[in-house]
């Protein structure tokens, strides 16, 4: 009988010595502060889509091809707005109209057969209005000033048409931002 008790003691044992987890070694000193170290927080900039190549840059051309990549894709345009996105009055641009986190409406400035036009939700591309285009680079900012407008056929501008408009774009963060909408 005492070895029926002793072997159901063992089996207790045996059975409660695989049920509890084995106590983790004590990691070395440069571990354990590894160990402790939260994980650094994913940098939004690392989040945003990737651009073509010196489309970052703070110049004329990397301007133009980042506006190309901005308007040709709706996650770019998501990624490279600011969260502080203003909405202004041309004539007053020092005046907020109102501060949201994006456009009021669709991003208006399209290119169309290498044209730049007046983006219309639902018109097809070819009925879209041709825009008179006009950049302007001071320092970070970059301002595009643009008016719907019908051109002659050596591409001159004839005539304007409608309200002038304008986008400004502040290069931070390693790159280009929307930030405000004149309108």
């Amino acid at each position: 009988m005492n070895s029926a008790r002793i072997a159901a003691l063992a089996l207790a044992v045996a059975l409660a010595a695989c049920s509890k987890p084995a106590p983790a070694p004590e990691p070395s000193a440069p571990a354990a502060a590894a160990v402790a170290a939260p994980a650094p927080a994913a940098s939004p900039v690392a989040a945003r889509p990737a651009l073509p190549e010196g489309a970052c840059a703070k110049t004329e051309d990397g301007f133009a091809s980042f506006l190309e990549a901005f308007i040709g894709e709706p996650d770019k345009r998501a990624a490279y707005t600011s969260p502080g996105f203003a909405l202004r009055d041309i004539k007053a641009p020092d005046q907020p109209i109102t501060h949201q986190t994006g456009p009021t409406e669709p991003f208006r400035i399209a290119l169309v057969d290498y044209q730049w036009s007046y983006f219309e939700p639902g018109k097809p591309d070819g009925e879209l209005a041709r825009i008179k285009l006009d950049r302007k680079l001071e320092g970070d900012r970059m301002r595009l000033d643009f008016v719907k407008a019908e051109f002659s056929p050596d591409d001159e501008v004839v005539k304007t048409l409608g309200p002038p408009e304008a986008y400004v774009f502040q290069h931070q963060q390693g790159c280009w931002q929307l930030t405000l909408q004149l309108r």
